[in-house]
């Protein structure tokens, strides 16, 4: 039997869904990239952990896309099993500054009722339009804040099923960067947030809103930030000096609203980003000596 005729045996709870010959362009905020074999939104724990089994019984990538901010997938889209978090993945429970959340809960929807709630730890998070996975994988922040700041533990799942229990140093959270990537899967986290005064957490939530939209790119097709900034410097900032805003390969651009940004503004492919983000690290480190690093995830590539 082959894998693809098994797996509608393991996806059979009423909230999931199974699609062959997915194309991840529709699932990512790039809008680019080829088919996944296979694309399923996981509902519940136990779907997840026959999903872990049904991986390594089969030898079959799996990627967990989430709400597929900070990725880009490759032309020839990814042979193997995109995940997205659903349902019971994503649930959110409050106890009073204590906050269990699911992995698969949109960075947006917690910072809106974390700010109502009258807690404060993840105003920063309402401009990032990424899940609550991603933003633990990658210690995703803005404006001098990480998600790392406010975890207490996170629970990950083994490619066995196993559902792990981690501590905060255990997560390794450092610089857009933490351990937990080497797990099947991160399924969710405790948080330990500040109580505040509603109207104050909620200004400013609303002033760092602001603050994005008018200093980034928030039309246009973008996967967040390409490059991670180089300790005491900015890469946007380098971006600028090196004089590359605007410039356009295919139908990647740069943007002239903030550097660090690469838009496709006209159906462009995963090789016209690819092509340009070379472009800009050999400009960059011709002019500056600096050497930019990519914090865009890429899926497919091998």
């Amino acid at each position: 039997m082959d894998w693809k005729d098994a797996l509608p045996e393991i996806v059979t709870q009423p909230g999931s869904r199974l699609q062959f010959r997915e194309p991840l362009a529709k699932h990512t905020h790039f809008g680019i990239g080829g088919e996944a074999t296979a694309y399923i939104e996981v509902s519940t724990v136990s779907e997840l952990a026959a999903l872990a089994r049904f991986h390594k019984q089969w030898d079959i990538p799996v990627a967990v896309i989430g709400r597929g901010s900070n990725l880009l997938v490759s032309d020839r889209g990814f042979k193997g099993i995109s995940i997205r978090l659903v349902s019971e993945l994503a649930k959110l429970e409050v106890d009073g500054n204590i906050v269990s959340v699911g992995a698969g809960l949109a960075l947006p929807a917690l910072s809106k009722t974390m700010s109502q709630r009258g807690l404060s730890g993840v105003e920063f998070a309402l401009g990032i339009p990424g899940s609550v996975g991603g933003a633990l994988i990658m210690n995703a922040g803005a404006w001098g804040s990480s998600f790392g700041d406010v975890v207490t533990n996170v629970t990950v799942m083994t490619d066995t099923g196993e559902l792990v229990n981690l501590t905060h140093a255990e997560a390794k959270f450092e610089y857009r960067h933490s351990s937990l990537d080497t797990y099947f899967c991160v399924t969710g986290a405790t948080l330990t947030l500040e109580p505040g005064d509603v109207d104050t957490i909620t200004a400013r939530m609303q002033t760092l809103f602001k603050q994005k939209v008018e200093t980034q790119p928030f039309v246009e097709e973008n996967a967040g930030c390409m490059f991670k900034n180089p300790p005491g410097d900015s890469a946007g900032r380098l971006i600028d000096i090196s004089g590359l805003k605007g410039y356009r390969i295919g139908g990647a651009e740069v943007s002239t609203i903030h550097g660090n940004f690469i838009l496709n503004i006209d159906n462009a492919t995963a090789e016209d980003v690819l092509k340009l983000v070379a472009h800009i690290q050999q400009q960059v480190r011709e002019k500056t000596g600096i050497s930019l690093q990519t914090e865009v995830k890429r899926l497919g590539f091998d």
